[in-house]
């Protein structure tokens, strides 16, 4: 697995399989880890198996442990990210069976080594990866309003809103210029204090926190950096202080696109520079661009496309089916565009949901249809 994206793919689809009993197996080995230590001890969960009094049970389990020792035998150790195994028969409906088998070396390393028979596969440490992925907090405040979000792979979302009075710093009818000012840098002190509080909350329990952008309009966010009393585990993280124009949705994203200098690691920002690609090409550089499903499979079979970018709209299911098909392709990398970045919609309104980056021009794939034809002439 290159990405998060694919893995999520991975862990959808793993969701869906069931088991007739127990039988389902999902053995997780740890990094460097002998690989003939795991066969030694699969051979004994063979023979442990024949003692399984239901007949279908037995013949199952032994069958898959079988298929998952033949596949590994022949290797000395462990990846350095470890290996996930997820083998056994799928039971479509009562005496349908399909076999299945999937071996996963994830993005991050695997820590420990566990061997489960169930109902269905154990996700549950790629699933714990995809959640430790690179997060990243946004915080944008302006005078008596704040949002803090989080920006996580592929998604970003709103966590926490805070609303609290504070006057504009003009002087009210009726009152002393003086007091009025001592009045509203008090409230603006107590609101910078309750947002600095809540952030703390949200980031502290984000062990895999990245960094923090701090965004707003005008001084605002310089003054809640001084007089907000964020933990100074958090204020160490802040990685940019950027201007966006207000504490809501828009205000997110403008804070994410001026921050992106600093983001640049992150999912998120890597979908919109590929669409910021994708667009040029098609201006300026049309050869290089093939889009549409029927295209994009066809510059895959023939070797042209270098990387394939498809809308998460198009459904789980063809995407895995993508997945599945470039498994074996290092030179093709492909990347799901999330509902959540707005590119997604011209990505599906104008390209149908399926794009492919080309190495070389388009104008190849009609040479090579002409070429196929002459040889069956």
């Amino acid at each position: 697995m290159r990405d998060f994206s694919e893995l999520k793919i991975i862990i959808n689809l793993l969701k869906k399989y069931r088991g007739y009993a127990t039988t389902l197996i999902s053995l997780y080995i740890n990094g460097n880890r002998p690989i003939p230590d795991v066969v030694s001890m699969l051979r004994q969960e063979w023979a442990l198996a024949s003692n399984i009094k239901d007949k279908t049970t037995r013949t199952h389990v032994q069958d898959a442990l079988e298929r998952i020792i033949n596949s590994i035998k022949g290797i000395s150790k462990a990846p350095e990210n470890g290996l996930a195994i997820f083998a056994g028969f799928h039971m479509k409906n009562p005496g349908n069976y399909e076999w299945v088998f999937h071996a996963i070396i994830p993005p991050i390393p695997i820590s420990t080594f566990k061997y489960i028979c169930d109902t269905s596969f154990h996700t549950e440490i790629l699933e714990s990866m995809v959640k430790s992925s690179d997060t990243y907090g946004i915080i944008v405040i302006e005078r008596g309003e704040a949002v803090i979000a989080l920006l996580r792979g592929n998604y970003w979302e709103i966590v926490d809103k805070v609303e609290f009075f504070v006057p504009n710093k003009h002087a009210a009818g009726g009152q002393s210029a003086l007091r009025y000012k001592r009045q509203t840098e008090h409230l603006a002190e107590t609101f910078y204090k309750l947002v600095a509080e809540r952030a703390n909350k949200v980031f502290t329990e984000i062990p895999s926190l990245k960094g923090i952008v701090v965004a707003g309009p005008g001084p605002t966010k310089e003054e809640f950096l001084e007089e907000g009393e964020l933990d100074h585990r958090i204020r160490d993280k802040v990685i940019a202080i950027v201007s966006a124009c207000c504490a809501d949705i828009g205000g997110v994203l403008e804070a994410i696109r001026n921050a992106e200098d600093k983001l640049k690691e992150t999912e998120y920002v890597k979908a919109k520079k590929l669409m910021e690609e994708i667009m040029y090409l098609a201006v300026k550089k049309p050869e290089y661009l093939i889009y549409g499903k029927d295209s994009v499979m066809d510059a895959i079979k023939k070797g042209i496309a270098k990387v394939v970018v498809v809308s998460e709209d198009v459904g789980e299911d063809e995407i895995m089916n993508l997945t599945l098909m470039l498994k074996g392709k290092k030179d093709i990398e492909l990347f799901v565009m999330p509902k959540s970045v707005e590119e997604n919609l011209t990505l599906t309104q104008t390209f149908g949901g399926y794009v492919a980056i080309l190495s070389t021009p388009s104008w190849i794939l009609e040479s090579y249809g002409e070429d196929q034809d002459k040889n069956i002439l």
